[in-house]
């Protein structure tokens, strides 16, 4: 049924003794003209030079660090720093190129991991051949209150690195500032997004790139909101709006009758204040320019997590022009200050993930752009997990023996679940009688057959709100055949059921998918012209059938086991070569490409031990290799939603070593923008995998709930 894996981009590490412990009041210096005595190089796959006379930040001396794909720089104290009196890591990098990628990673006692992999590129970009400073506060590499033993810099690129040096690398307390604070920009957009701020925008179309109107420079945002639309742009880091007293843009308006709303929100991502409104005052076919007082939008003085402007008429509008937002300290002419009006809250708190209750009312129209997926424009995260039963002998999904249906729903939700992935096989969408029920914990389900049972289970995981992905895993309710069709089983029978389930939940707003066929595999090809093996095509005709069913949703196609076109050999999983893409593409007219979603399966060593496991730089050298099977089809635009991945995590007799895949794996996610994924599985009866769930059925392995929600959380 699966497999496993996950990546903590990183190290293979040793263990040493139990350190004495650094109690610091003051700043801890780790590198200024050499590495301090206590420290020590551990770095991988990369040249380290500490003696590098040219360039120099500070002093004689800076670090030379050459980085193969996914090297790192990584120092190492055996005396363990305590960081209760420490507030930021500062260092300064000095890089050739403008490409290039660095992240920072911090590691506690026994050298374990203590935050998702940060990129610099939160802080602003690296600078090309000039010396940038940076100030990470502890909180952002969850290292606050903690004890520390190392600290790595890693390229995150993939690719083997030109020269990058470093310098001045000291961890500081509250009352020091070493070199030049990097804050949040003032400026959020001219002529491009800038970093920190990202889009959370709801309910609208956003171009960030427009070339036609600009109010200045080269380029302009064009936002096209729904009713009640808004473009949202977000900063994790926070801006400290003391130096600042206006927020200033140009607006261009399309059509007559286009009002707008902005509105600021606070480090708690709650409205400051009730908004102020440029209702009426956009020109049309013109620029104009807008300064509102921060102490009108209640923002003077706090730190700003959010800015929005948001369309007000409740109508559908196209094409306003938006450009030079930023906070100023002064208004500047050209301009247009706004008198406050107050303005109602008419939409509840933007989050890059909307969470929407049973009762409200929405459409089923999903689609895919790149990275991000969207319910009826609004961009949504999969926070996903398997359950299954549905597609064994049972013809229900697992644990209904011991406990309540519905409860499990309930606290997949309040476990941070939002979507749930429900294989299935044949015979139970066609009604058969379900086994392994204790009815007198279920005693709504007594005398339903399979797939009223079914019909149940997914009307309620829409009610609460939960995405829906609806899984044909298994032809005969057995085992997972290595085609789409097999003997007893043709392709016209699996168009079929597939057509035929989608129309069944066509009116539900959460249900959002149907993965075509679980892992193609064995005799399964792509690319090769062969009618009979080639799963690419027959993804194609079965994915025009099910959008022609329900057009709304969006249809998951798994990759291929090993295959003898267009492909490396060896160490995939079944369903998790993607490789043959690069050659052979899935036609867009059978399933446009806002439509189609990759959905490969990766896994670590508790469920097979691939070779590469085994290798001296594990797990360093996964990046590389997830790359190639299938993490490159997001550079080439599409969207990848791997549909499993999990494992032990450490419990019930599990290898050791998946503990550092899976974290490695989430590093990798959270790094490529791989937000959203199904992790294998919500039941304990996984053999090899385990599940979210304890033997009990009712408690959770808390390990893997922790696991999940920093990744889910972290990666935007």
């Amino acid at each position: 049924m699966k497999y496993l894996k996950t990546i903590a981009l990183g190290i293979a590490l040793i263990f040493f003794i139990l350190p004495t412990k650094v109690f610091a009041d003051q700043a801890v210096s780790i590198y200024t003209d050499s590495l301090n005595s206590s420290w020590s190089n551990w770095s991988w796959n990369s040249d380290i030079n500490f003696e590098n006379t040219n360039p120099v930040y500070q002093g004689s001396y800076s670090i030379d660090f050459t980085a193969n794909a996914w090297g790192g720089l990584y120092l190492h104290t055996n005396n363990s720093i305590n960081t209760s009196s420490l507030q930021s890591l500062n260092f300064a990098v000095y890089s050739p190129g403008s490409n290039q990628k660095m992240a920072v990673v911090v590691y506690g006692n026994n050298n374990q991991q203590l935050s998702s992999v940060v990129p610099l590129s939160k802080y602003g970009a690296l600078e090309a051949n000039n010396w940038k400073s940076y100030t990470i506060p502890l909180t952002d590499l969850s290292a606050e209150n903690t004890s520390i033993d190392g600290i790595a810099f890693q390229d995150i690129s993939g690719q083997n690195q030109q020269k990058w040096f470093l310098d001045q690398i000291s961890l500081a307390p509250a009352s020091s500032s070493s070199g030049n604070t990097v804050s949040a920009s003032a400026i959020l957009f001219d002529d491009s997004l800038k970093s920190p701020w990202t889009n959370w925008s709801w309910n609208s179309n956003v171009n960030f790139a427009s070339t036609s109107p600009v109010y200045s420079g080269s380029s302009a945002i064009l936002f096209s909101p729904s009713s009640w639309g808004g473009l949202y742009l977000h900063s994790d880091q926070g801006l400290d709006t003391t130096p600042y007293s206006y927020f200033h843009f140009a607006a261009f308006g399309s059509a007559n009758n286009e009002t707008l709303s902005v509105m600021t929100y606070d480090a708690n991502n709650q409205l400051t204040g009730s908004g102020v409104s440029v209702g009426g005052s956009l020109a049309y076919g013109q620029w104009k320019v807008y300064n509102i007082p921060l102490s009108a939008l209640n923002a003077q003085n706090k730190t700003i997590k959010g800015v929005a402007i948001q369309e007000t008429s409740g109508q559908n509008q196209v094409n306003i022009g938006l450009d030079d937002l930023e906070f100023q300290s002064n208004a500047n002419s050209p301009q247009q200050n706004i008198t406050p009006t107050p303005t109602v809250d008419l939409l509840p708190t933007p989050t890059p993930t909307t969470s929407l209750s049973k009762n409200t009312v929405l459409g089923s129209g999903y689609t895919v752009s790149g990275d991000k997926i969207y319910q009826n424009g609004t961009q949504i995260q999969l926070k996903g997990v398997s359950w299954f039963g549905m597609e064994t002998g049972t013809h229900v999904v697992h644990g209904l023996w011991v406990r309540n249906w519905k409860d499990m729903i309930t606290q997949m939700k309040s476990l941070g679940f939002n979507a749930v992935r429900l294989p299935f096989c044949p015979a139970t969408i066609q009604g058969v009688s379900p086994t392994s029920i204790d009815y007198s914990k279920n005693p709504d389900l007594q005398g339903l057959n399979s797939i009223q049972v079914m019909d149940k289970i997914v009307n309620e995981l829409n009610n609460q709100g939960m995405y829906i992905l609806l899984d044909h895993h298994t032809p005969d309710c057995n085992s997972i055949s290595e085609l789409w069709y097999t003997s007893n089983y043709s392709e016209s029978q699996w168009i079929s059921d597939l057509t035929s389930i989608t129309k069944r939940y066509a009116n539900l707003p959460y249900f959002m998918g149907v993965d075509l066929k679980n892992e193609p595999h064995g005799n399964a090809t792509w690319g090769t012209g062969n009618a009979a093996t080639d799963w690419n095509k027959a993804a194609e005709r079965a994915g025009s059938a099910v959008l022609a069913a329900d057009p709304n949703i969006l249809v998951f196609v798994q990759g291929v086991g090993d295959n003898p076109v267009c492909s490396t050999s060896g160490g995939h999983w079944n369903g998790g070569n993607l490789e043959p893409i690069n050659c052979t593409p899935i036609s867009t007219l059978a399933i446009p490409a806002d439509k189609l979603v990759l959905s490969p399966h990766v896994y670590g060593p508790d469920v097979y031990f691939q070779s590469y496991f085994g290798a001296p730089n594990f797990p360093a050298n996964m990046p590389s290799i997830w790359n190639t099977q299938w993490g490159f089809a997001a550079s080439k635009g599409y969207t990848v939603v791997p549909g499993e991945w999990g494992g032990k995590y450490g419990t019930e007799g599990g290898n050791p070593l998946d503990v550092t895949w899976q974290n490695a794996f989430v590093s990798y996610l959270t790094l490529n923008h791989f937000c959203s994924s199904f992790y294998w599985d919500w039941n304990p009866n996984s053999g090899d995998t385990g599940g979210i769930l304890q033997d009990d059925w009712t408690t959770p392995w808390q390990s893997k709930v922790n696991l999940l929600t920093n990744y889910f959380d972290s990666c935007h």
